[in-house]
């Protein structure tokens, strides 16, 4: 086991201390919403694996279960 190059844990240092700022945080809270998403899909709806063959059917399971992502996500809003 070894340290690693002081440019390297200067760098970590560096970014760590921005991962503190409030800027850095609300950006990356965006980020993270998205990252959720593709964890919804394909853990929660098993995107990976389509259930037919060719792009087209492929597409068409796509756009469907998006869909259906947004309206359970929608399902659970209060109402307007």
């Amino acid at each position: 086991m070894g340290f690693p190059p002081r440019e390297l844990r200067d760098l970590q240092l560096r970014v760590r201390t921005e991962q503190q700022t409030p800027e850095w945080k609300t950006r990356y809270a965006v980020r993270s919403e998205a990252e959720g998403t593709v964890d919804e899909f394909t853990h929660g709806h098993g995107i990976r694996r389509c259930r037919y063959r060719g792009q087209r059917k492929a597409h068409i399971q796509h756009v469907l279960t998006t869909v259906t992502v947004n309206i359970e996500r929608l399902s659970g809003l209060p109402p307007a």
